[in-house]
């Protein structure tokens, strides 16, 4: 077994031939799945072996929609005709949700028992680990890890196969956690003195658990928890509560950035240590300084992970250019790109979805910034990342003109009004009964807002090709709401994360009817 210097080695020697790793990684996977039902029309006429120009000729750029009926043919039970596999000829073992955050329905991400991706994903957790062991020594004396973990309930498929959410520790869920435990501490505080949980939790595993691990009440442990969350100012109360607390590690890039100074306030002094780039479909790259702050985390993309190729994506008009892509050897550094991969598990020359900046090279292998999801068409007019931006300040002047704290936030594009007409929905925390008394302050904040968007916004505002901004502020709890929705739908909640770009109609509508008060920047009364 390696010890941890022995795996850092590893992963080091990975990247010092990143490009000969790649073209090695490519070859693995073809020399196994070039006989799939997915590749056989693009491959069939191709002499063995492949080379990385002949596959990219062939092998067209692809999205989810492309797999979705070779998937739900999976799910059924049926694994191809005449032993033809579908996608991969390695074993299905289960499937896994994407978010379905933005789209009506989760993905399904069938996972298969491959050797080639286990031995990848191996060395990638483990210098991850080594990476945490090396900032952080182990303690004999403090040796216990807590998770908040948000779990679903699995599923099956038709043709019995399990359906769960993938491991994910998104930041938000680690606010939402300690928001409802703002509000519901004193409860929980009876409920230790009571020795079991109050009526409220009905679940009967679920009392009889806590009442098993309670063992009876717990007088002192609740006289110092209220003691903790009995102060005005809850900052730092992670080493109240936890005095041991080394560390917090969660994702902290793209859309959770707008958490952290929530996670930053709650923690003190105790560091936020920010998480590896992992997607669905495949592990992507290593944060190699995970002390670093999350406006510069950096992934270090690992070569034997995937085979991975890079379309150049244009910031200025918030689309790709074309569909030519570069490798490892060919990126630039401080260009953007939406990342493609090709997996060990059944994902061919995929579009992942993610927008990324190259920051620099670690030996042979590019660091990258994540950027932001990219737009779903080239009729979008705002990014994710405008958008973002733009709240950021818009938070800052809330804050000091009202007194408010936004809670979270989302925007739509109405594509079929003419002109086109940008909504952007806002929860926040406290104020929402002063609003009315107050929409000319909220109306100069918004036009503030306004400004702040991405070029393609403002080019198109100044044609006149888009209406006057809409704000609706929402009612506490809406985006809380849409969460039961989205995993009424079939979202897995530990992977759901708030969509800040939303594109479906249903959850406009949802959102619309929990408005409180909306401005509009053409109209003078709200």
């Amino acid at each position: 077994m390696m010890n941890d210097e022995d795996i850092l080695k590893k992963l080091e020697d990975s990247t010092k031939n990143a490009t000969r790793h790649q073209l090695e990684t490519l070859q693995s996977i073809l020399e196994r799945q070039s006989g799939v039902r997915y590749l056989q029309p693009y491959l069939s006429g191709c002499c063995a072996p492949i080379d990385a120009a002949t596959y990219k000729r062939a092998v067209p750029l692809s999205c989810y929609d492309d797999y979705a009926d070779h998937i739900n043919q999976l799910a059924d039970g049926d694994h191809g005709q005449n032993d033809q596999p579908l996608l991969s000829v390695d074993p299905l073992v289960c499937f896994f949700y994407s978010s379905g955050t933005s789209s009506k329905k989760p993905k399904l991400i069938p996972y298969f028992d491959s050797a080639l991706s286990k031995a990848a994903s191996q060395i990638a957790h483990q210098g991850s680990i080594a990476i945490l062991r090396r900032l952080f020594p182990p303690k004999h004396d403090v040796n216990k890890i807590l998770f908040f973990i948000y779990s679903d309930n699995k599923t099956t498929t038709k043709a019995g196969f399990k359906v769960m959410a993938a491991s994910a520790f998104p930041l938000q869920g680690l606010i939402g956690a300690f928001s409802f435990f703002e509000s519901k501490w004193e409860q929980l505080c009876d409920d230790l003195e009571n020795g079991y949980p109050c009526l409220d939790i009905t679940e009967v595993a679920m009392r009889d658990s806590v009442i098993e691990v309670l063992g009876g009440p717990q007088p002192d442990l609740s006289k110092r928890i209220r003691s903790i969350c009995g102060e005005s100012n809850w900052s730092g109360i992670f080493s109240k509560l936890w005095p041991n607390v080394r560390y917090i590690k969660c994702v902290t890039t793209g859309s959770m950035r707008q958490y952290c100074s929530k996670i930053k306030y709650y923690a003190g002094e105790v560091p936020v240590l920010g998480g590896d780039y992992f997607a669905s479909e495949c592990y992507v790259g290593v944060n190699l300084d995970i002390a670093q702050p999350p406006q510069t985390t950096r992934f270090l993309m690992l070569p034997t992970a995937a085979y991975f190729e890079f379309l150049p994506f244009d910031m200025e008009k918030n689309e790709a250019v074309g569909e030519e892509t570069v490798d490892f050897s060919g990126v630039e550094i401080g260009k953007m790109y939406e990342v493609v991969v090709t997996t060990y598990r059944g994902f061919y020359r995929y579009r992942l979805g993610d927008i990324v900046k190259v920051v620099d090279f670690y030996n042979s292998s590019p660091r990258v910034e994540f950027v932001m999801r990219a737009p779903k068409s080239s009729f979008e007019i705002i990014s994710e990342r405008d958008l973002m931006s733009a709240m950021e300040s818009f938070q800052m002047m809330l804050r000091n003109v009202m007194a408010v704290e936004i809670v979270e936030f989302a925007g739509y594009t109405n594509l079929e009004s003419s002109p086109k007409k940008l909504m952007i929905f806002v929860e926040i925390r406290e104020g929402c009964t002063k609003l009315r008394d107050s929409v000319a302050i909220l109306r100069r904040c918004c036009s503030s807002l306004e400004d702040a968007f991405g070029s393609v916004y403002k080019v198109q505002r100044d044609r006149g090709e888009i209406s006057p901004l809409s704000v609706s502020i929402v009612k506490p709890g809406t985006f809380d709401r849409l969460l039961q929705v989205a995993i009424e739908k079939g979202a897995p909640a530990s992977q759901y994360k708030p969509p800040k770009i939303v594109r479906n109609r249903e959850i406009v509508e949802f959102m619309e009817g929990c408005s409180l008060v909306t401005v509009r920047l053409d109209s003078l009364d709200g």
